[in-house]
C-alpha cells in the first residue's frame, strides 16, 4: 500500500536532482536549480518517509506476518 508511491515519489525525485549540487557554492546556484533541488529534497524525503512506512506496514516484506501466510498458502501447506 505504501510501497507503490514510495517509487512513485522516487521517481519524481530523479526529475528534480541537479548533478553537482552539493559541489556548487550556494551563491552561485541560479534560482532555476535551487528550486529544482529544493523539490527533489522534497520528493526524495517523501519516498524516503513512504518506504519507511511500508517497511513497518505492508505484507510484502518477509518479516510481517501476512507474508508468511501467503506463502505458507502458496506452499499449501496449512495455517
Amino acid at each position: 500500500m505504501y510501497l507503490g508511491p514510495a517509487f512513485l515519489f522516487a521517481a519524481f525525485a530523479s526529475l528534480f536532482y541537479v548533478p553537482g549540487f552539493l559541489d556548487q557554492p550556494l551563491g552561485m546556484l541560479t534560482p532555476r536549480q535551487l528550486v529544482s533541488q529544493l523539490l527533489f529534497s522534497v520528493f526524495a524525503l517523501i519516498a524516503l518517509a513512504a518506504l519507511a512506512r511500508s517497511i513497518e506496514l505492508d505484507p510484502v516484506w518477509p518479516w510481517r506476518p501476512g507474508f508468511r501466510r501467503v506463502m505458507n498458502w502458496l506452499r499449501g501447506r496449512a495455517q
